[in-house]
């Protein structure tokens, strides 16, 4: 059955791409629009979006009305963010401009609207623009998503609001969709939903890394935790990316035992020509490189990774991604190479020319980029950690994190037995499609649920 369905998602709905779950979103939706439902994306204006638009009504090339003027200042406004930017900032300067930050919004129109909302002076009213691209010229490859979407749903200050309702203990914001059959929620966020009978809300919970990692600022924990809480009081079933995150929720929140849950993967795709070849040097020519996806978090361990390669002279490793002050670090071996944050069809080329896909992770919730370098053919060197078991398998190459030995012994390793490995891969294509490809993902996120105690009890 078709369904009307609200997409409630920071990733999408803001210029925020958080890379892990924005990719999970972002082929749940492809998902579902194969699949027909209608989708609509909740989307956060601010003052930078009214901006935007005033620019292009001064620009007098549409009638006044036109939705033309707020599909093109929607669009440049969700593409406005700068992942390639350095990030040089301290852990106290990055505290003050999160404050800095939202001092300037609390005093902002579209915050004082979310306000009044929240604490019910003001009423709700959803206000849609639908999403008609015929006076844009082409979509850029990163905004394809967006396309996906019948309409778009403009909620003043509503992600900015959030964080400021957890801090300062106010109401949290308010939002009309009684209009929708299914709200999806795609990471815990502080909303109150309005609802008609018999809609339901689904939840997805990525990980509890911000409640269980002691690196992160206990700001960061009191805010995750506060979403997490609004989220669950409100949602019918919860969606968890692994076997592994959803076993670790029930045992850290018992009491939200009895919500319905089940396993939906992140997907990519696997329509890529099956091809086993051998790959082009990622690195210098003539030489054999690997690949690793990080972001500037300790739980990422890129630095173990880099001081491995000291021991692997004869192959090369492209740091993918914001690396921070890793990029800086003393006596840097000469077969690093820090390639920054790059767009999506760059990263898969990468992955699918290197020799191997590092994943040295200390935690996660549960690794997109094995799926992705596994949908390339490429060998997959990773964490002896259970959620990276449960991804990979027997298909991967396993190590210690802690140890920079048991690094370069797997890169070594896999360097030996490059075609045993990209072998395996392609004989389990098939299965790996049909666990990990997006178009299997509509029907299990929209499935029929059942209690988590029973499916980790079939598993």
């Amino acid at each position: 059955m078709k369904q009307n369905i609200l997409v409630v998602s920071e990733a999408l709905g803001e210029p925020n791409h958080k890379r892990g779950i924005f990719h999970f979103t972002r082929e749940l939706m492809r998902s579902l629009a194969a699949e027909g439902h209608e989708l609509t994306l909740l989307v956060e204006t601010t003052r930078r979006y009214r901006k935007l638009r005033r620019r292009e009504r001064r620009t007098r090339l549409f009638p006044t009305q036109s939705r033309n003027i707020e599909l093109l200042a929607l669009y440049r406004f969700l593409d406005e963010v700068n992942m390639s930017e350095p990030v040089t900032r301290g852990g106290l300067r990055r505290t003050l401009d999160w404050f800095r930050h939202r001092l300037t919004m609390s005093v902002s129109w579209e915050y004082t609207i979310c306000f009044l909302r929240a604490i019910g002076v003001r009423g709700l009213g959803s206000r849609l623009i639908e999403n008609r691209t015929a006076a844009l010229e082409y979509i850029p490859p990163d905004l394809r998503h967006l396309e996906l979407f019948r309409d778009f749903q403009l909620e003043p200050g509503f992600y900015s609001y959030q964080d400021s309702s957890a801090f300062f203990l106010l109401p949290p914001p308010r939002i009309d969709a009684r209009g929708y059959d299914v709200i999806v929620v795609d990471t815990p966020t502080r909303v109150a939903i309005k609802r008609r009978p018999g809609a339901k809300v689904i939840c997805v919970v990525h990980d509890l890394l911000p409640l269980t990692d002691l690196k992160l600022s206990d700001v960061a924990t009191r805010l995750f935790l506060s979403r997490l809480l609004t989220s669950l009081r409100q949602a019918d079933e919860l969606a968890f990316v692994s076997n592994y995150s959803m076993m670790r929720f029930r045992e850290l929140l018992p009491q939200f035992a009895h919500l319905p849950a089940r396993v939906v993967y992140p997907r990519t795709r696997f329509d890529a020509p099956d091809v086993l070849h051998r790959p082009a040097p990622s690195g210098r020519p003539g030489r054999p490189s690997f690949v690793v996806i990080v972001s500037n978090e300790p739980r990422k361990n890129v630095a173990t990774v880099i001081r491995a390669f000291c021991n692997v002279p004869q192959a090369d490793l492209v740091v993918i991604g914001l690396a921070g002050h890793i990029s800086r670090m003393r006596n840097l071996p000469p077969n690093i190479r820090f390639a920054g944050y790059v767009d999506e069809h760059e990263k898969a080329a990468l992955i699918a020319e290197s020799h191997g896909l590092i994943m040295p992770s200390f935690a996660e919730g549960f690794g997109v980029p094995i799926i992705e370098a596994l949908a390339a053919n490429t060998p997959v060197l990773c964490s002896d950690i259970a959620v990276f078991r449960e991804v990979a398998g027997e298909l991967a190459d396993y190590f210690d994190p802690f140890s920079t030995d048991a690094i370069a012994a797997s890169v070594t390793r896999v360097l030996a037995r490059q075609e045993e490995c990209r072998g395996r891969i392609k004989a389990r294509r098939g299965e790996l499609a049909e666990r990990f490809g997006y178009q299997t993902q509509a029907r299990d996120f929209l499935g029929q649920y059942v209690p988590a105690e029973s499916l980790m009890a079939a598993q």
